[in-house]
């Protein structure tokens, strides 16, 4: 069903509503046993002046030059307790540009709230975020506003609770039930507002049955999205069970199989996406360096592999191994991979908890229901005042009407000149070809300086490339940026 513009209005002042009140809980959470809780703070303001020459960039003046001023304040709050764990990164921005007389707001802001109601039984999570994201894979990527064009953007908000209970039957089981409601509102005209909720269980058996660990697996899911006139409304009922079991061959591995079945009701799609699911796996810690957990089988009538590996070639150089396969519309996956992140309270990155650039950073909000498939490989290194990051990422989507494939490398280096001095060198690749749209090849470089003129003041400065080919010479563009600015904190 197609909702009406006229219905927008109301519709969304419900979301809204909605939405509040999951972040009045979040505000409560922190609230309560704030007598208890060590709390952590750390505010600043910033501003940064970027001196742009580019060519084909829609936020661009006709004669190519133009200037962005983007003033900033920020808070980095931490809050740890005996009943309660609580983070909360936000800035805020106020943006004007030489091309564009109007101001922008441009947000991020990220809040996750643990509370623990009844000791290690009942627990309550609540989530907030809301941040800018680029309207699709292909949207133009500019190193003047945080890489981003904010003509390409479009402000997401999600906020979510989720209540849990958790018990242990002595040595012969443990069980979870939780349930999440999450509300989603997004602005301009390529992204929907949806409200989703879902219900997970969880019967894993203790160890009175090793070397087997029998475990019965429930979830259902459900997506209610209130598009806009014009777009297609992706709501989706899943119900999953799983029955799977692990055998342990030794202390450091152990085999793994599953069979269950999906039972999938998606109104826009004219796949049968409902069927039997099964994998089949292994887990392991060969030793005190390495783990890895793999599988491989088949879900949504796809082939689906899952897995993470991690491996340290040295004492400073660590290699992690990623693979995942989902259903979801790139607005629903950002919202769940949102849940993950946080930001670096030093540089402003999304980072993932293991401190990596967070990979679905700039993937596009598509609108359709779609199955991906991704894999990952990111190689650390830290050699005491450098630090090396290289990353490749790569992700198939099998939309209704066709696929999409993207692909990703990233380098960063950086190196702490002197006490006071420190200096980052990064570039990126990215490979997008869409269902409709010809593919795209865009290269980024970058240098960045930043000088610490005091215990609370810092001031920064930099240099961007950015430069994309097409065989759509409408998608072409290239881009230098100079800018320079500065931080207080206090």
């Amino acid at each position: 069903m197609t909702t009406g513009a006229g219905h927008q209005p109301t519709l969304r002042l419900a979301q809204r509503c909605r939405a509040s009140a999951a972040v009045a809980a979040i505000l409560a959470f922190a609230a309560a046993p704030a007598a208890a809780v060590d709390w952590e703070a750390n505010h600043f303001v910033s501003t940064r002046l970027a001196l742009t020459n580019s060519d084909g960039l829609s936020s661009s003046n006709d004669d190519g030059f133009g200037t962005s001023l983007r003033g900033t304040i920020g808070s980095n709050l931490r809050g740890t307790g005996r009943r309660l764990n609580f983070a909360a990164d936000t800035t805020l921005s106020l943006i004007t540009r030489s091309s564009d007389g109007t101001p922008e707001i441009d947000q991020n802001i990220r809040a996750l709230s643990t509370l623990e109601l009844w000791k290690n039984r009942v627990l309550v999570d609540a989530n907030l975020t809301s941040t800018r994201e680029l309207v699709s894979s292909n949207s133009q990527v500019s190193g003047a506003d945080a890489g981003t064009d904010n003509d390409e953007r479009v402000s997401v908000t999600s906020a979510s609770i989720s209540p849990y209970w958790q018990q242990r039957y002595g040595q012969w089981a443990q069980s979870l039930v939780r349930y999440r409601h999450t509300e989603v509102i997004s602005g301009g005209s390529n992204a929907n507002d949806s409200r989703n909720d879902s219900l997970e269980l969880q019967l894993v058996a203790g160890r009175k049955f090793q070397p087997w660990r029998p475990a019965l697996l429930a979830d259902w899911v459900r997506i209610d999205e209130r598009s806009n006139a014009s777009l297609t409304e992706n709501d989706l009922t899943r119900f999953s069970i799983t029955f799977a079991n692990e055998v342990a061959l030794s202390r450091r591995y152990s085999l793994t199989a599953s069979i269950g079945y999906d039972n999938v009701d998606a109104s826009s799609q004219t796949r049968d996406l409902s069927g039997v699911s099964w994998s089949v796996g292994a887990n392991g810690q060969p030793g005190p360096r390495s783990s890895f957990q793999f599988s491989v089988g088949q879900r949504f009538g796809d082939l689906a592999i899952n897995g993470n590996a991690s491996y340290a070639l040295t004492a400073n150089l660590t290699l992690r191994l990623g693979a995942s396969h989902s259903l979801a519309s790139g607005l629903q996956q950002l919202v769940n991979d949102s849940n993950l992140v946080t930001v670096d309270p030093i540089t402003g990155e999304l980072v993932t908890p293991e401190g990596l650039p967070a990979g679905f950073a700039g993937s596009g909000l598509d609108n359709q229901l779609s199955l991906r498939q991704s894999v990952s490989a990111t190689l650390v290194g830290d050699y005491g005042r450098n630090r090396i990051v290289l990353s490749g990422f790569a992700e198939q989507r099998q939309f209704d009407v066709g696929d999409e494939d993207i692909a990703r490398v990233r380098g960063l280096i950086t190196r702490r000149l002197s006490p006071k001095l420190s200096a980052s060198v990064s570039s990126f690749y990215r490979y997008t070809r869409p269902q409709v749209t010809e593919a795209t090849h865009t290269v980024n470089a970058r240098f960045d300086l930043n000088y610490r003129l005091g215990s609370r003041t810092t001031l920064f400065g930099g240099y961007s490339y950015t430069d994309r080919r097409s065989t759509d010479a409408s998608l072409e563009y290239n881009e230098h940026v100079a800018s320079v600015g500065g931080r207080i904190s206090f």
